[in-house]
């Protein structure tokens, strides 16, 4: 009886997949008169027995960096009347398609046969790109594998028969770095025997994983000049034509990436996906360059070429060129709007840019979750277009959070309490990550409780949402949105406690505070902490202020708390050691500790020379914590240090050549 279908698998040392692999195998190996050929490229034995436990056909094979050689010894085993290969590290999600080409005699009226791969790029398995590979002919005596690396099968030859069935693959989450620089190598040595446009346009993918853009650049170039005498529609033209303008504009060159895209567009002869790239990356391109009346062309014309292929599947699924397909395509959708949106606010054409709002795809809330910061910066930029913009939201039939928000917005921009009410309440059951704040801030204005909004909050979260209301939060402001967060959320104290520490903590570290000012801060500070800790935490744990797992805030609320009561009864030697430990616990709260510390020398009325010692060595902690603001780049934290060093430190040049660089960057 004839074998089918032969199926060869190369295995290296990949154990966690590989079974995934051959458990995805056994329902052709049931269904069809099948076989199993397994090329063993690696060391570990248990990757042997595994596969003796689905095949007898295990080859071993020494690695000698050809990946055509390796793939040829299972071919030249292989018997059956068609040929499938497969990696370790990708398994069929379902093989009942492939099941039926053979059971139904289909095959026999086709040479080969392509299905999806779909290329994970987190791992998650949200994300991802599905790219059709030819893996799948008819075994002929002139059947063989080439390359070194991207082998291929030749022939390859039509008719070909597109399948549905795909493969997972997370091959390329990890270790793209690696993978490049194995690849290259090979590739250049492909390329220096044979030098095709299929080696050169892969050598360009190469460095651009690399993000070594002006090396990709120039083999792409040379890749498309190899190209101008034969079919410039093949797949290797298509990846090539779009990454063009792409490798320009990651170059720095932007203007030239839209010059030939524009040119791409009117001379070559690019096929319809190949169009909706191009006008999507000329979208955005045209935004960054200011050239918003072609920007809002192009972005008319992508969603027209998309609504286009949507009607016409036969060609969407046709038209690929490695990564570059109509599902490539619409991932590119929202970035495109969010372009169009900019260059029609610009232009003052609010009806078009309300238009573009109804184009998002509003209902697929996961995947516009990491784009509101986009559509927030672009209100934000254009301030005088507000209301226009809010309406936008406000005309859409959705129940998308974020839409929701900006509904809320609106009604406020209109003055009617009762739809910011029930928007509010709509949203804050399902308000999106980052917007929270902006949720309180509409409360607040409104005065609408936030009580029932509050128990949906975890301590985690609403720890988030008091400092980045304490970062946006003026000084002066403070104990007025202090004393309304109380009064619209009064059954949670520990959530006030918890802005009010962070409200605390910015006027101690960033505030002006001197004397008896700060004096009274930090004791406000300690017995907010104090509070808080009281209800979290057992008493028995409390008695212990340096118990190892205690927040370090606490740790050094507590400290202050003993230096506090030192400074009352005159005992200011005894603080300085307790200032030294309270700067390593929470050296956030460096400055403030600066500030105490020449609070104390001036309370010093005779100092004598241990305690200007002691005050010296505190300096120079201080001025270590200094140097990590600096290398890492937090340059307002470094100033407010630096000034209150070159108090404790008046000599010190490197302090003073450091607020220089300092002043530089700020």
């Amino acid at each position: 009886m004839n074998i089918q279908l032969s199926i060869s698998l190369l295995a290296s040392d990949r154990i966690d997949t590989l079974k995934k692999c051959l458990d995805s195998i056994i329902p052709l190996l049931r269904e069809l008169n099948s076989e199993l050929i397994i090329v063993s490229t690696g060391h570990d034995p248990a990757v042997l027995e595994l596969a003796g436990k689905y095949t007898p056909h295990i080859i071993p094979f020494t690695w000698c960096d050809d990946f055509s050689k390796a793939r040829n010894a299972g071919l030249k085993r292989a018997s059956g009347e068609w040929f499938l290969f497969l990696d370790d590290d990708e398994w069929f999600e379902d093989a009942e398609e492939i099941i039926r080409f053979f059971k139904s005699g289909e095959y026999k009226a086709f040479h080969s046969a392509t299905y999806i791969q779909r290329n994970y790029s987190d791992w998650s398995g949200r994300t991802y790109t599905d790219v059709r590979v030819g893996r799948m002919c008819r075994l002929k005596p002139e059947t063989k594998f080439i390359y070194a690396i991207h082998e291929n099968l030749s022939p390859f030859d039509l008719p070909q028969k597109c399948l549905t069935a795909y493969v997972h693959h997370y091959g390329y989450v990890e270790k793209s770095q690696l993978r490049s620089d194995r690849n290259l190598p090979l590739l250049l040595k492909r390329f220096e025997d044979d030098p095709t446009p299929q080696a050169c346009m892969q050598i360009s993918l190469e460095y651009y994983n690399k993000e070594d853009c002006q090396n990709a650049l120039e083999y792409c170039r040379l890749s498309l000049s190899l190209l101008e005498n034969k079919n410039r529609t093949n797949t290797y033209a298509l990846w090539l034509q779009i990454h063009l303008p792409v490798l320009l504009s990651a170059t720095g060159q932007k203007e030239a990436a839209l010059t030939e895209g524009e040119q791409l567009l009117k001379t070559s002869s690019v096929p319809e996906v190949g169009e909706a790239h191009l006008y999507a990356i000329l979208a955005e391109l045209c935004h960054d360059v200011k050239e918003y009346e072609k920007g809002l062309r192009n972005t008319l014309e992508f969603h027209k070429k998309i609504k286009y292929l949507e009607k016409h599947p036969e060609k969407a699924e046709r038209q690929t060129g490695g990564t570059i397909t109509f599902e490539t395509a619409k991932e590119r959708t929202l970035k495109v709007l969010t372009a169009g949106l900019h260059c029609a606010a610009a232009l003052d054409e609010t009806a078009q840019m309300q238009e573009f709002l109804t184009w998002f795809p509003w209902e697929k809330e996961g995947e516009l979750r990491t784009h509101y910061s986009s559509l927030e910066n672009w209100k934000q930029e254009y301030p005088l277009l507000k209301k226009a913009i809010l309406k936008g939201y406000h005309l859409l039939d959705t129940d998308n959070p974020y839409v929701t928000l900006q509904k809320a917005l609106y009604a406020e921009e209109n003055q009617e309490p009762k739809a910011i009410e029930n928007y509010f309440e709509i949203c804050s059951e399902n308000c999106p990550d980052g917007f929270i704040c902006q949720l309180i801030e509409l409360a607040e204005r409104n005065n609408i409780s936030l009580s029932s909004f509050a128990d949906r909050l975890s301590m985690e979260t609403w720890d988030k949402c008091a400092q980045e209301m304490a970062e946006q939060t003026e000084i002066s402001d403070m104990p007025e949105r202090l004393r309304r967060l109380c009064l619209l959320m009064p059954d949670h104290p520990l959530f006030t406690r918890k802005a009010e520490q962070y409200f605390l903590e910015k006027q101690l570290t960033r505030g002006i505070v001197e004397g008896p000012k700060l004096l009274e801060l930090l004791g406000k500070y300690c017995e907010c902490i104090r509070n808080e800790a009281s209800v979290l935490y057992h008493p028995a744990i409390l008695s212990r202020p340096d118990f190892y797992a205690l927040p370090s805030r606490y740790k050094f609320a507590f400290i202050m708390e003993k230096l506090l009561g030192h400074l009352e009864t005159g005992n200011i030697m005894d603080c300085i050691a307790l200032l030294k430990k309270a700067l390593h616990i929470y050296p956030q709260m460096s400055t403030a500790i600066i500030r105490l510390s020449d609070y104390m020398e001036e309370a010093l009325k005779e100092p004598v020379q241990p305690a200007s010692e002691e005050f010296a060595a505190l300096g120079g902690q201080v001025k270590q914590m200094l140097m990590g603001l600096v290398e890492n780049g937090q340059w307002p934290e470094a100033y407010g240090v630096t000034e209150q060093l070159t108090a404790l430190l008046p000599e010190d040049l490197e302090i003073l050549r450091l607020k220089q660089l300092i002043l530089t960057h700020l």
